[in-house]
């Protein structure tokens, strides 16, 4: 009786240990995949303020869409931030700008400028002194370009732009440049105030862009 006992008692223990064994190894095996998986997912950040497009996590990624006529205001997030908008309420008429440092992505200062009743030697203040390694975020709102002059737009083409030029009443322009920039820029997009195709009346509707610029490295 006391060996048939003594049998059960390991019989039990032996498929106790056998069930552990195999549970730590299934552990273990979750565990692995667990990291594998982290570690490919960590490849590319997941997309913020409403963006569709994932970006490798060696570029910053950024959304901006241009003010509607004169009632919304533009929208502007770098790198997961929202840095201007309506509800952050650092907005204006005309150019609205943010400047950030192009290897850390951290913000250096936003501002705004109107463009039809301003000081543009306001916006000559702040463009002139742009330090290499910046990375330049311009969305419009209401009109860009009535106080615009040739000086300006000289300054806006040093930082990439290739449609400034164009930039006229009303029209509807975002734009990102870069201090320095050897090329001009992939990023910028410009909508025509024309009456036959304005959305919102005397205005165009928004423009929106969205992507992913490469951190510069020291």
């Amino acid at each position: 009786m006391r060996l048939t006992v003594f049998v059960r008692g390991a019989v039990v223990l032996f498929i106790s240990g056998l069930a552990l064994f195999f549970a730590n190894k299934i552990m273990s095996s979750k565990e692995k995949l667990h990291k594998v998986n982290f570690s490919q997912d960590s490849k590319v950040k997941k997309p913020s303020c409403g963006m569709e497009k994932h970006c490798p996590v060696d570029q910053f990624s950024f959304r901006i869409i241009s003010g509607s006529a004169s009632v919304v205001g533009p929208f502007i997030c770098f790198n997961g931030k929202m840095l201007m908008s309506n509800v952050k309420n650092n907005i204006g008429r005309g150019l609205n700008i943010v400047l950030v440092n192009a290897t850390s992505g951290e913000l250096l200062v936003t501002d705004f400028f109107d463009m039809w009743t301003g000081d543009i030697k306001l916006l000559l203040a702040f463009l002139k002194p742009i330090k290499l390694g910046t990375i330049l975020l311009l969305a419009s709102f209401d009109d860009p370009a009535t106080k615009m002059t040739d000086e300006v737009r000289t300054l806006f083409s040093e930082l990439g732009s290739s449609l400034i030029h164009d930039v006229q009443f009303r029209d509807n322009w975002i734009f990102v440049g870069a201090k320095p920039i050897k090329e001009k820029s992939p990023f910028e997009q410009i909508l025509k105030n024309e009456n036959a195709k304005n959305k919102y009346g005397n205005w165009p509707e928004a423009v929106e862009m969205e992507g992913c610029i490469p951190k510069k490295l020291i």
